[in-house]
């Protein structure tokens, strides 16, 4: 890339350009003096004096983190190495994958095949019938672009997670095509004798899909799964460990979701890695939230979307433009510094 070329990308995607400064700045650094290297937690790789790299969720002031890296960057290959990394400290894992990818399923103990094999959603733990309702039926809304039907899907839902039974969908799901499409996609996932949140919670899970699911069925069945397994984890307490981490492959599609989880659930043992090649189909917000960041390498129009949202200087600019596949850069909550860092990947997750 042209210095003329690197100079114009990094004026169209200043804080400036975007209308950020001050405290809403992307990633403003929230401490003066650097805070002392990570010992514990995953290691990522090294960085430019060799030294070890590695984040621990648990010591972070949010326990999220997301992977941003264009298609082939490795993103799912960082996800296999953190998820390796967290079995051996026992924590449980699950992968919520759309492209039922067999590298996961290697490392993991269980496969789960939703729309096939079925899940009891109806026992929610840490919520009132009420406030899942309220929250299912907002992404409901979203994900079947049906404006207006908020309302009317919280009325049903609380009825059914009031009596635990998907009946009271299915006496008005006739009165509209809307309706009934929804209640159709509920019915290939729900069964009275499927899986329970507490059981699913014990295993580490690689979640899948048959091919060719719609994207809707896809995106209700992760938003659900999700939304039972916040509450559960809420409903045994706070705690500032990771007790269970769940990596998100096209976490885009679940963007309304995300900024919720980031800003209020951040101490309840429960870790979300979202995965991403579209950052900037994300509210900005979700980076500033976020415990760390791991930013891989990319072609032109993949970096600009980067550096539109972390402010790069110049050498973190050439690392993640030029650098071969394995460059990354990482920025964690509370430190200043991006750092320039090259992974050093489990070789039995390749």
């Amino acid at each position: 890339m042209s210095e003329t070329l690197y100079h114009y990308m990094r004026k169209a995607f200043s804080r400036e350009a975007f209308g950020l400064s001050g405290d809403l700045a992307i990633f403003t650094p929230f401490s003066i003096l650097s805070p002392p290297e990570e010992t514990h937690g995953f290691l990522l790789g090294r960085d430019d004096r060799g030294r070890e790299v590695r984040v621990n969720p648990s010591k972070l002031p949010n326990m999220h983190g997301v992977i941003v890296g264009s298609t082939g960057s490795g993103k799912s290959t960082l996800a296999r190495h953190i998820l390796l990394q967290a079995q051996k400290l026992g924590i449980k894992e699950w992968v919520i994958d759309p492209h039922s990818e067999k590298s996961y399923t290697s490392i993991m103990d269980t496969r789960l095949e939703l729309a096939v094999e079925k899940i009891y959603f109806m026992e929610h733990l840490g919520w009132s019938p009420e406030e899942l309702a309220s929250e299912l039926s907002y992404y409901l809304e979203k994900i079947y672009a049906f404006p207006g039907y908020r309302s009317i899907l919280r009325e049903i839902l609380a009825k059914c997670f009031e009596e635990k039974s998907l009946y009271p969908f299915e006496r008005v799901k006739n009165e509209d095509p809307n309706l009934k499409r929804i209640y159709d996609d509920l019915r290939k996932l729900y069964s009275e004798d499927g899986f329970k949140i507490r059981e699913l919670a014990e295993k580490n899970l690689h979640i899948t899909f048959p091919t060719l699911v719609s994207r809707e069925l896809h995106a209700t069945a992760t938003q659900i799964l999700l939304l039972i397994l916040e509450g559960y984890m809420r409903s045994l307490g706070s705690r500032n460990r990771v007790d269970l981490i769940v990596v998100l492959e096209e976490a885009h599609l679940l963007k309304d979701y995300f900024l919720r989880l980031f800003k209020e659930i951040r101490k309840f043992g429960l870790s979300i890695l979202a995965v991403t090649q579209l950052p900037r189909e994300f509210d900005p917000r979700i980076f500033q939230l976020a415990g760390y960041v791991v930013a891989l390498s990319g072609p032109e129009s993949y970096i600009a979307d980067i550096a539109s949202l972390f402010s790069l200087g110049r050498e973190e600019f050439d690392h993640i433009a030029f650098g071969a596949r394995g460059n990354a850069l990482l920025f964690r909550s509370g430190d200043p510094r991006p750092r320039r860092i090259v992974l050093e990947i489990d070789p039995s997750v390749l």
